[in-house]
């Protein structure tokens, strides 16, 4: 259950037609295919170590550097840039903040580090956005981000609010796009009567 509560700064953010949020399966699709990709660069990387480096303390760590170095190019700087991860290409989505604008380092940082942070974070995670309605997934709600079709346009713009999530054991307060149930349905149909046809 969410309990809402007004920002204190006049804040605005935007949101789309909830078709143009990335689906289950299409988050799921993305998620093989970009954890597959790393794995895989990763192993690579590990194989070759082996084979040109001693087995020393300072290999480990420069394998390490090397993972993270990687990690943060892939899964933020790409992501990021107007190329996006292999990932998001295939499922022809594109990730950004709550403004609708290409989100900050930091907001890719934190759904890095959560989606690092073990399998058990991905099996709460991803199922999150088959209930939410902007379809969120738990890494977005903490990085105030959408995963949205790559040719989605916002459908309208709303007040950011601060809304409470008991989630497990813990209570969570994320920043949300407050829609006006009039401008939505609005919004709604005024896309439908532009497909209709003439």
């Amino acid at each position: 259950m969410a309990v809402e509560s007004v920002s204190v700064k006049a804040t605005y953010g935007v949101y789309f037609r909830r078709e143009d949020y990335a689906s289950f399966w299409v988050r799921v699709l993305v998620d093989v295919i970009d954890f597959f990709l790393f794995g895989l660069i990763c192993l690579a990387l590990l194989i070759l170590a082996m084979v040109m480096l001693p087995p020393t303390r300072s290999t480990v760590n420069l394998m390490s550097l090397m993972y993270v170095a990687l990690a943060f190019s892939y899964f933020v700087a790409l992501k990021r840039s107007r190329f996006r991860t292999i990932g998001y290409r295939v499922g022809r989505v594109r990730i950004v903040s709550l403004d609708g604008q290409i989100p900050g380092y930091s907001s890719l940082i934190v759904r890095l580090l959560f989606g690092l942070l073990g399998p058990l974070n991905w099996l709460i995670d991803v199922p999150w956005v088959c209930n939410d309605k902007n379809r969120q997934a738990l890494r977005d709600k903490f990085a105030n981000t959408y995963v949205i079709k790559a040719n989605a346009q916002a459908a309208g713009q709303g007040r950011i609010v601060f809304r409470q999530y008991h989630i497990l054991w813990y209570n969570c307060l994320f920043r949300e796009v407050d829609v006006d149930p009039g401008q939505a349905k609005g919004a709604v149909q005024s896309a439908s009567s532009s497909a209709a046809p003439q």
